[in-house]
């Protein structure tokens, strides 16, 4: 054989394993990417269901604030007494 048919020949080898372990290779990270995703998808759907939690206590805290507010004010208008006020029953 001649050095050109040799070089090309080798040339054509190397072309083809090259090819093949791309082929695989590209193949392998796809399958990854796509056992990746539902597992992506749970953690995108377990954040925003934090960040709705996390909506609400802050909505909850606040209205609480308020209240506790609402209840020092009127606490300086009109005291309570600790004493319960219970309404007698006629007897007949």
């Amino acid at each position: 054989m001649s050095t050109a048919s040799k070089v090309t020949f080798a040339s054509s080898c190397l072309f083809a394993a090259g090819s093949f372990w791309f082929i695989n290779y590209s193949q392998q990270a796809e399958r990854d990417a796509l056992r990746q995703g539902p597992i992506k998808d749970a953690a995108r759907i377990q954040a925003k269901k934090e960040q709705e939690f996390n909506k609400k206590q802050k909505a909850n805290d606040e209205e609480h604030k308020q209240q506790l507010l609402l209840k020092q004010q009127y606490e300086s208008v009109q005291p309570l007494a600790p004493e319960i006020i219970r309404g007698e029953e006629l007897e007949k």
